[in-house]
């Protein structure tokens, strides 16, 4: 396959049955380079990517000393981002795909060799890109996979995103601000990037809690309170929880006591009563009670 979608064995506390999407090897980038172009060279179908953290690596401390860094430590600084304190490198053959996933994270993206295109969509967006349960291990991985070729029977509400489509060259630099959804694409036979990661500061609460609270606040609460309900109710159990969230609020059964939790729980960021409803089942359709390893 030539997409690689991220997914971290460890975030499975819902037990869900989950075959791993791609086959992992550790091999030095010298090696990985030449496994890749052998592979170019004899037309194989298969596709490799790697990535790689860059810390750790005592063996590039020349190198890194060499890097200007002021760029980075003013754009944190300036933005009142905590420091850059993780980074990935990738390099990937021709043709592979990231699927579209959103990061927790302010990131700045590099594109350091060859020419990569992406299309991005805003985090306020989220319920249009049937996010994997917050148990799942593809947790902030989008089910919809690809923009290209997205499924709208089963994932209607992605046909009222609007994306931001972009190729990157050699020396470009992409912000990709705290959870907006991408999807990455090689153009070019060991396309190259890194990305550096700072942590977005919290939403200051000092004055109280908001009379309103912006899409992007109520997009981190919808998450916040799933996470709420698995860690209440037995993440296990979460597929069947929100499951009866679901009949509950279409149901109008008040008495129910995970939907009684829910309500008290938007009532504390003041949403009102007419609106919890359909914000609710926005969370659930179409990402419970469906077969995840379709997807």
């Amino acid at each position: 396959s030539n997409k690689f979608r991220y997914f971290d064995m460890s975030k499975n506390v819902g037990k869900y049955k989950f075959d791993k999407p791609v086959k992992e090897r550790k091999l030095t980038v010298r090696e990985f380079i030449a496994v890749a172009e052998k592979t170019m060279r004899q037309g194989q179908p298969e596709r490799m990517y790697l990535q790689e953290t860059l810390s750790g690596h005592p063996e590039l401390a020349d190198e890194f000393a060499s890097w200007r860094w002021e760029l980075l430590l003013r754009a944190s600084s300036t933005c009142g981002w905590g420091l850059p304190d993780s980074n990935e490198l990738f390099i990937g053959m021709r043709g592979v795909e990231t699927p579209l996933h959103f990061d927790e994270r302010e990131n700045l993206f590099f594109q350091v060799r060859g020419t990569k295109e992406l299309v991005v969509f805003p985090f306020v967006d989220y319920t249009c890109f049937y996010p994997f349960p917050t148990t799942h291990p593809c947790d902030r991985q989008s089910m919809v996979g690809s923009p290209r070729e997205p499924d709208l029977q089963a994932f209607p509400r992605f046909q009222n995103s609007v994306g931001h489509y972009a190729t990157l060259q050699a020396g470009d630099l992409l912000y990709l601000p705290y959870g907006w959804w991408h999807w990455l694409r090689n153009l070019e036979h060991l396309s190259t990037s890194i990305s550096f990661w700072s942590t977005t500061p919290a939403t200051d609460l000092s004055n109280g809690i908001p009379d309103v609270f912006t899409d992007h606040m109520l997009t981190r609460v919808r998450r916040n309170l799933e996470n709420v309900i698995a860690q209440q109710h037995g993440p296990e159990k979460h597929d069947k929880s929100m499951l009866q969230l679901r009949d509950a609020v279409q149901q109008g059964n008040n008495d129910d006591p995970i939907l009684a939790q829910v309500r008290g729980l938007l009532a504390a960021v003041k949403m009102p009563v007419d609106r919890q409803d359909s914000f609710l089942l926005e969370m659930i359709e179409g990402r419970f009670g469906v077969d995840w390893s379709r997807h």
